[in-house]
């Protein structure tokens, strides 16, 4: 709610005479000018009272001690009608029974003679003996609009002191101003002046230094562990599919996102194999974001106080959206929710849950959730539905080309050229290594090289690598499901890798050599070239049809077989005599009016359960279902049907949650409109 939404409240609930306002902010002195000013246009008398001071204006002629709060709350009736009283930090005597009894007796006064009381302080619970007659509300912190009028503020104060003018762009202004936002407005002053002080242009260290302001807000919890920032996208080796889909959701953090009705993206989960990057990833997408990040370990929250639990929940996020935007990260979930499902015994750990899918549903504050997790054995079943969140990615453990990323990465923080060493040959040899396995492969060999002196060679790193035995090899057969599981129920972290495979096979056939550096997504020198080479377009249009066709439905996903023609009859031929028809019952049509250049190639990567089909309704054609000249098919049945008709479906990289075997088995056939 903005500060302009609440000012509309406020008014109205003085205007019907509300007696008892209970106002949560840190903000005293922004709310204390808002609310003069508020009293001011409603042309009611503001009498301010605080424990130090006592009533400002005093009451004329008052006896006792106006610094007393059961006093001055006696001597409130005394005031002219229409009056509005602000008491700071009042919550303290509300623990008394005495002012508490005094305010109630107060308060049926308040409302004939059109008063209100506000208490305004960081806490505002309110005693029981108080709930049937106050309203509670948290003011908000400053908005957008706010805080750009503090930024524009301290530039012109900074031409004013003569220093370097600094012009910022639309998209570097909101970036700034979305670091800072759940900071108070002194805080804002503070943080922008420091991260801005001499500086001549903007730069990653000056997002950085604003973000760590918000590091002191979560200092006071037990459970929350503010990150630091080190790493980016580019200390992460492959996963390119991941970081082009984070990059695609800052977009829609935007103000301009928001004033067109986008809703805020709710959180990703990462599976994957252990030492793949996840906990490397996390800290990357807060970079990306240009959010701060705080790490919250489940199993804190677990507390043997009824009902501390649930309140230790509540205050995590509650604080999250105090210091929103920002990622909450959750490593190893898996841990935290081990064992929750809909028999569950644990009612406490259900409830959490419950609580935690809830809030991320429901929530307004823009709270990016970054769910990390080695198993899904332990994961609740709930956790992993669709609408929890917005992708699930799978993990795996890196390719050829990956690796050599990753080895070049931690050859150059060791200080060493990776022009000097044989990348090629040691990703090789590395074949089946976790990220976290090859650093450490080639820490080893640094350590060790150190104590006999002289520069590191080759052979040295491909011992060490020798020496270590994967996870690969240690835990094969949890690998192996762990990748089953995920083939048809996840999106892979780094471009499809039967897209990748599928190029590579061709390259071998074609000229029987490795496949060039072409395919290294992570290169930076060859990071364009290699984009457009995984651009679903170039695919089709270069004749790689089936890897095309496979990267469209995967980065689009969930497509009708219409919608798939028109946007790929600009590459390839589209139409045609052919369609696509179930093997099982060739009087089951799917689609008509097709090329075989598009109907062979969907055909075998649906067969290959590559690619899924997913009975929807005939609306979800729109327009496009009036082409078919068929009865519709309202779902599949038992029985073989002895007429042709058409069942509508879409076509997706995920399977559904019960795959019907009948829905693999397609075939092409001549099947013309």
């Amino acid at each position: 709610m903005s500060t302009t939404n609440v000012i509309d409240v406020l008014r109205e609930r003085i205007l019907c005479r509300f007696p008892l306002l209970f106002l949560n902010t840190h903000e005293e002195d922004r709310w204390e000018s808002e609310l003069a000013t508020l009293a001011l246009d409603m042309e009611r008398g503001i009498v301010i009272w605080t424990a130090t001071d006592g009533a400002a204006p005093a009451l004329d002629g008052q006896t006792g001690d106006h610094r007393t709060a059961a006093d001055f709350l006696q001597q409130i009736t005394a005031y002219p009608r229409d009056h509005v009283f602000l008491l700071k930090d009042f919550h303290p005597f509300l623990k008394d029974p005495f002012v508490v009894r005094r305010l109630r007796d107060v308060i049926p006064k308040l409302t004939e003679q059109n008063k209100t009381i506000l208490m305004m302080g960081p806490d505002s619970e309110v005693p029981v003996e108080l709930q049937r007659d106050a309203v509670s509300l948290e003011l908000p912190l400053p908005g957008l609009e706010d805080l750009r009028e503090e930024l524009r503020e301290l530039l012109i104060q900074r031409q004013h002191q003569g220093e370097v003018n600094l012009r910022l762009s639309e998209q570097q202004e909101e970036k700034l101003l979305k670091a800072v936002m759940g900071l108070t407005t002194k805080q804002v002053r503070h943080a922008l002046s420091r991260a801005l002080l001499g500086r001549s242009k903007i730069d990653n260290e000056v997002y950085a230094a604003l973000i760590s302001e918000k590091k002191y807000m979560v200092q006071g919890s037990d459970m929350l562990e503010f990150q630091e920032l080190a790493e980016g996208a580019r200390d992460i080796g492959g996963l390119d599919a991941l970081k082009a889909w984070v990059g695609t959701r800052a977009e829609a953090f935007s103000e301009k996102a928001r004033q067109k009705g986008i809703p805020a993206p709710k959180g990703v989960l990462l599976l994957g194999v252990q030492g793949c990057g996840k906990s490397l990833t996390a800290r990357a997408i807060a970079q990306m974001l240009a959010f701060p990040l705080v790490r919250l370990d489940v199993s804190t929250l677990l507390s043997g106080g009824l009902g501390e639990s649930e309140k230790n929940l509540r205050d995590v996020l509650n604080l999250m959206e105090m210091i929103a935007p920002a990622v909450l990260w959750m490593d190893e979930v898996e841990k935290g929710f081990a064992g929750v499902g809909e028999e569950s015994n644990d009612a406490t750990m259900v409830r959490l849950m419950g609580r935690f899918l809830t809030w991320m549903q429901e929530k307004k504050a823009p709270v990016f959730v970054v769910a990390t997790a080695n198993s899904v054995t332990g994961l609740p079943p709930e956790m992993l539905r669709r609408g929890r969140f917005d992708e699930l990615f799978f993990v795996d453990l890196p390719n050829y080309h990956e690796r050599q990323t990753i080895l070049k990465i931690h050859l150059k923080k060791q200080g060493l050229d990776p022009a000097d060493f044989d990348l090629g040959h040691l990703s090789d040899k590395s074949e089946g290594y976790s990220g976290a396995e090859i650093e450490q492969s080639v820490q080893t060999a640094v350590i060790e090289n150190y104590t006999r002196g002289g520069d590191l060679e080759q052979k040295q790193i491909e011992d060490s690598i020798d020496d270590t035995v994967p996870l690969s090899v240690t835990m094969e057969e949890k690998i192996f499901e762990l990748r089953e599981w995920a083939r048809s129920r996840c999106r892979p972290a780094t471009p499809d890798s039967r897209v990748l495979q599928m190029l590579e096979e061709e390259h071998r056939e074609k000229t029987g050599e490795a496949p060039p550096k072409m395919f290294n997504l992570i290169d930076e020198e060859d990071a364009d070239e290699a984009e457009e080479q995984f651009n679903w377009r170039t695919m089709i249009a270069e004749g790689r049809v089936q890897a095309g066709l496979l990267e469209y439905v995967s980065e689009q996903d969930n497509v009708s077989l219409a919608e798939l023609q028109q946007a790929v009859t600009e590459y390839v031929a589209t139409a045609g005599e052919f369609g696509l028809a179930l093997r099982a019952d060739p009087h089951v049509v799917l689609w008509h009016g097709m090329s075989a250049e598009i109907a062979a190639p969907l055909a075998k990567l649906i067969s290959d359960r590559k690619l899924y089909l997913h009975q929807v309704s005939g609306s979800r054609y729109g327009d496009d279902a009036a082409s078919v000249a068929l009865p519709k098919l309202a779902a599949l049945t038992n029985d073989r049907l002895s007429k042709t008709a058409w069942l509508p479906v879409t076509i997706s990289a995920v399977a559904p949650e019960e795959v019907d075997e009948r829905l693999v088995r397609v075939a092409r056939m001549k099947l013309c409109r």
